[in-house]
């Protein structure tokens, strides 16, 4: 389980990134649509209402990455690593 969650929050930071360096509609509606699924997968419906307004919202957009990292940020709890 821990990895799984561990996995969901390295793709999701991925994805902010990518989200936060597009310039064009293209780039951030497929940044945000990649969040959504993401999130639809995972069943993480604070990230899958954050990355709906998103794709709502006009690109580079600071209150919709806002909801996104801060949708992330409490998802991001880690399990210690294993040696």
């Amino acid at each position: 389980m821990a990895e799984l969650h561990s996995a969901l929050v390295d793709s999701a930071e991925r994805q902010l990134d990518l989200l936060r360096r597009a310039r064009c509609d293209g780039n951030w509606q497929v940044a945000a649509m990649r969040l959504k699924g993401l999130a639809a997968s995972f069943h993480a419906e604070e990230l899958l209402e954050a990355a709906e307004a998103a794709l709502n919202a006009v690109p580079g957009e600071p209150g919709a990455v806002r909801e996104i990292e801060q949708a992330i940020a409490r998802l991001g709890w880690r399990a210690p690593a294993q040696a």
